[in-house]
């Protein structure tokens, strides 16, 4: 824990979607509330009322202020929120908020910047968006014609900022020019809780999901939508299988596309040796690493890839595609390998190395739980609480 004389800070976090919703930014959203709030500043939520939240009320022990909002089209359950500024205002007041920090720039954040400006608060916004992320499905023309919208979109937003955050280099190799010219900006990593996610025993993981003891499993957790490519994984299941029937992937996670994913798994006649595990409790998500012999992260776009970290703490050797566009290639040194994205065979030899090879996976799974440490997530608070501070002091 850094060690600091500054007094403690009253601190709001925007994030439209803040919740039980299982992506990366809202769960990295929670950790770090929580944890500031263990350092002793205040840390409240502003988000969207939901059918599941639908009045002010506390997450993870942390006050949250909900407001009106309208759901997002195939986003796995998000909503935007629409405070209005004398909301925002007056919440900023009475918590007497001392920095705004913009988490998704979605429309609750829109507000929150013209509060704070009004208040002369200080706003910190963080890098959770890319134009792959929502238009990925969509044909090119659309992609370019959005994505570069988009793009001038978080520009107004980051130029409202003090200081950009992003949780790896190539995100701010990618996103750094949106900002103000000579804008400060930080990298720091999500990070991941070790005392959370580590090797443990399993228990009737299996029994309970009905998957077959003795194979190898490969485990995919994600959101089930485009950018994240699982039907590549799938593809490359029957050049897995001709070579060794010993093998499994299991699918942890929810989204639009699970129908059609098990239809191709059926056309591919691999369904047998595929199991859906759904939106599974962040209980099972453990179990799920631990149950797993090999994590695989097919996505074509990952500003850091939080899940590639949590198999990491679970001692996984990790296979992910060589995106351009996806963070979480950097994770590969050692514990795992590469692969061409998109490609399902080159996918396959990949993973039969592994598959066939337990030595290999104990050695890239050690390597994996060493290089983990690094990435302690209260080594990315110290980093975050610091910058909060050196905001406050800039003029």
């Amino acid at each position: 824990m850094m060690e600091t004389l500054e007094k403690k800070l009253n601190i709001a976090m925007v994030c439209d979607p803040i919740g039980n919703n299982k992506s990366g930014v809202v769960v990295s959203t929670r950790r770090f509330g929580k944890l500031l709030k263990e350092r002793g500043h205040n840390v409240i939520f502003i988000g969207a009322r939901s059918a599941e939240h639908k009045e002010h009320n506390y997450h993870d022990d942390l006050k949250t202020y909900r407001y009106r909002s309208l759901p997002v089209p195939k986003s796995g359950g998000w909503n935007l929120a629409f405070p209005t500024i004398k909301e925002m205002k007056k919440v900023f007041q009475e918590e007497k908020i001392d920095i705004v920090h913009i988490i998704l720039p979605m429309s609750g954040a829109i507000v929150a910047i013209f509060a704070a400006k009004a208040l002369h608060i200080k706003i910190v916004a963080h890098s959770h968006s890319q134009p792959e992320n929502l238009f990925m499905d969509m044909p090119k023309v659309m992609q370019l014609i959005l994505g570069n919208l988009w793009n001038k979109y978080l520009a107004w937003v980051y130029s409202k900022a003090e200081l950009l955050i992003y949780p790896s280099e190539m995100a701010r190799a990618l996103l750094d020019k949106l900002g103000r010219k000579n804008q400060p900006s930080l990298v720091i990593s999500n990070g991941i809780d070790l005392k959370e996610f580590k090797p443990v025993a399993i228990g009737n993981f299996y029994e309970r999901f009905n998957i077959p003891a003795g194979q190898v499993k490969l485990l995919f957790v994600g959101r089930l939508f485009p950018e994240k490519s699982v039907d590549t994984l799938i593809k490359a299941m029957p050049y897995i299988i001709e070579k060794n029937k010993n093998a499994r992937v299991m699918l942890a996670g929810a989204g639009y596309m699970r129908l059609k994913l098990e239809k191709l798994a059926n056309r591919l006649n691999v369904d047998e040796y595929v199991t859906f595990l759904g939106l599974i409790s962040e209980e099972d998500k453990l179990l799920a690493y631990n149950a797993s012999d090999i994590f695989v992260l097919p996505s074509l776009a990952e500003l850091e890839g939080m899940v590639v970290l949590e198999a990491m703490a679970c001692g996984k050797p990790i296979i992910v595609s060589d995106a351009k566009m996806s963070a979480s290639r950097h994770f590969v040194d050692g514990n795992g390998f590469l692969f061409k994205a998109k490609d399902s065979q080159d996918l396959a030899y990949q993973v039969l190395k592994l598959v066939v090879d337990p030595d290999l996976r104990k050695k890239m799974g050690e390597i994996s739980f060493e290089k983990i440490k690094q990435y302690d997530i209260r080594k990315s608070v110290d980093l975050l609480e610091k910058a909060y501070y050196s905001t406050l002091k800039r003029l």
